[in-house]
């Protein structure tokens, strides 16, 4: 991978509309992102992540999930910034809007 010059930053919850925007504007700013994701290999979530300029080459996805203790620790150890987007997603199986 070519040094861009920028450092590697990580985003949280990278395939949701704010942070997607995030991704958009440091991969724009020349940035590694390491953004972390619940499913990688789910591309109906995080295909649109891999359109934008830039992420062939400066964009990496990898596992975590809130809930999961220590499932973040790597991936923040391994970046010079964090912007923290991600927010568990939790039901009430008995609530009617579910």
């Amino acid at each position: 991978m070519a040094n861009t010059g920028k450092g590697k930053v990580c985003v949280t919850g990278a395939s949701g509309f704010i942070a997607s925007w995030f991704v958009k504007r440091l991969l724009e700013s020349g940035y590694h992102v390491l953004g972390t994701v619940r499913d990688p290999g789910n591309h109906k979530k995080v295909g649109h992540l891999w359109n934008l300029e830039g992420a062939k080459e400066r964009l990496e996805l990898v596992r975590a999930d809130l809930l999961e203790d220590g499932s973040f620790d790597d991936v923040v150890m391994a970046c010079e910034g964090v912007f923290h987007t991600a927010t568990p997603i939790l039901t009430n199986s008995n609530s009617k809007a579910c």
